[in-house]
C-alpha cells in the first residue's frame, strides 16, 4: 500500500454509511479506486456485505491471473 500511494494525493469520497461508528467511502488515486486495485492485484478480497459486490469482478480476474488469496484467506462470516 505504501508503494501504491507514497507521496501522492489520495481523494476519499464518504458515502454516508458507517461501520462500527466509522465513516465509510471509496478512496481514489488518480481517479482509480484503490480498493479495486488491491483486489485486482490479489492483495485483498471483496467483502460483499460492505461493498455490495463492487469488487467481485476484480476478485475473479485476480484469481484467473493466479492470485491465491481466495484460497488462502476465507472471508469472515460478517462479509456475507
Amino acid at each position: 500500500m505504501i508503494e501504491l500511494v507514497h507521496h501522492q494525493t489520495v481523494r476519499c469520497e464518504l458515502d454516508g454509511t458507517r461501520t462500527y461508528d466509522r465513516c465509510a467511502g471509496i478512496c481514489y488515486l488518480d481517479g482509480t479506486d484503490i480498493s479495486e486495485t488491491l483486489v485486482r492485484r490479489g492483495l485483498a478480497r471483496d467483502c460483499p456485505r460492505f461493498s455490495g459486490g463492487r469488487y467481485a469482478t476484480a476478485e475473479h480476474q485476480a484469481a484467473a491471473n493466479g492470485a491465491t488469496i481466495g484460497r488462502a484467506y476465507s472471508l469472515p462470516a460478517y462479509c456475507n
